[in-house]
Order: C-alpha cells, then structure tokens, then sequence
C-alpha cells in the first residue's frame, strides 16, 4: 500500500482561496501544481497522496466549505477542524 501524508495547516482560513494557498506549501514529492480551483484540488490530493487534512483554524463560509467538503469526501480525505 503506498505512503499516505498527513497535513496540518494552522493558516486561519476564510476562503477557499486561502485553503488553495494553505496547500502550496504542503512539502512533498509531487507533480501536481498548487490547487487554484476544485479540479486543481482534487488532482493536487491524489498525486500528494493526501489522505488528512487537519484544519486549526477553519471560517470559512458555508458554499466553500460544502464544496471542499465534497471533493475530499469524493477521494477518501478526511478533514479534521
């Protein structure tokens, strides 16, 4: 089974943007560049091989939130906040 990697952003976070910018400074190998949309994102997880991400300081709004929510769920992240 490959490594999985676990994330922790201490960013205080009140969009969707700043959880986009919250990633780029994840260390790791990986092709994929930094998320600048959902699409960005969910290629971004699966070539760092993400399986959780802990959020200390989640406000974002209800829409970013959902849809974030959505593409970790559709990969098998896990979002701790």
């Amino acid at each position: 089974m490959p490594n999985k990697r676990r994330v922790l952003i201490t960013d205080c976070l009140h969009s969707r943007d700043d959880f986009f910018h919250a990633l780029e400074t994840v260390r790791c190998e990986h092709t994929a560049p930094a998320p600048k949309n959902l699409d960005g994102l969910a290629d971004f997880l699966v070539d760092a091989r993400i399986d959780r991400i802990t959020c200390a300081n989640w406000d974002l709004n209800d829409a970013d939130a959902t849809a974030i929510a959505r593409v970790l769920d559709d990969l098998g992240v896990k979002l701790y906040r």
